[in-house]
C-alpha cells in the first residue's frame, strides 16, 4: 500500500514538472495549438502573421499560404526575428514542432506575448489535409 502511494506521488510530481513549462507559456499568451486550431485562428483573424522557421529549402517544398520564412538555423535568426513587432499576433511552425517548440521556450523571456505554435508542425498540418502552397 505504501509503495503504491509513493509511486503515485512520484508520478504526480513528475507530471507537474513536465507540465510547468506549458503552463508558463499559456499564462504568457504563448500557446501550443493543433493544426486545426491554427487553421481556425487564421480563418477568424487574417491579420495573424505566419512565420515558417524551417530552412529555405523546406519552405520551397511547400508552406502555409502567406507565411514568411525565417530560417531557425541561420546565423542571423535572432536578428531577423527581433525585427518583428512584439504587439502583433504570430503563428509559428517548423516541420515537426521541435524547432518551434524551442523558440516558444525562448519567447517566454521576451516581449512577444501573442504567439501560437503549431505543435505538430507542417507535418501535422499536412496530415490533417490542410492547405499548403509552393
Amino acid at each position: 500500500m505504501a509503495a503504491e502511494l509513493t509511486r503515485r506521488l512520484v508520478l504526480a510530481a513528475a507530471a507537474l514538472v513536465l507540465a510547468a513549462p506549458c503552463l508558463a507559456l499559456a499564462q504568457e499568451g504563448l500557446r501550443n495549438v493543433t493544426p486545426r486550431e491554427a487553421y481556425a485562428a487564421l480563418e477568424a483573424d487574417p491579420s495573424i502573421a505566419i512565420i515558417d522557421i524551417r530552412t529555405p529549402q523546406e519552405f520551397a517544398e511547400g508552406h502555409i499560404e502567406g507565411a514568411t520564412n525565417i530560417d531557425f538555423y541561420a546565423r542571423d535568426f535572432i536578428q531577423q526575428f527581433v525585427t518583428l513587432d512584439p504587439a502583433r499576433t504570430y503563428l509559428i511552425y517548423c516541420r515537426s514542432g521541435n524547432r518551434s517548440g524551442k523558440l516558444m521556450q525562448a519567447l517566454a523571456q521576451s516581449p512577444y506575448r501573442n504567439v501560437m505554435n503549431v505543435s505538430t508542425g507542417l507535418s501535422g498540418w499536412q496530415n490533417e489535409g490542410l492547405p499548403t502552397v509552393k
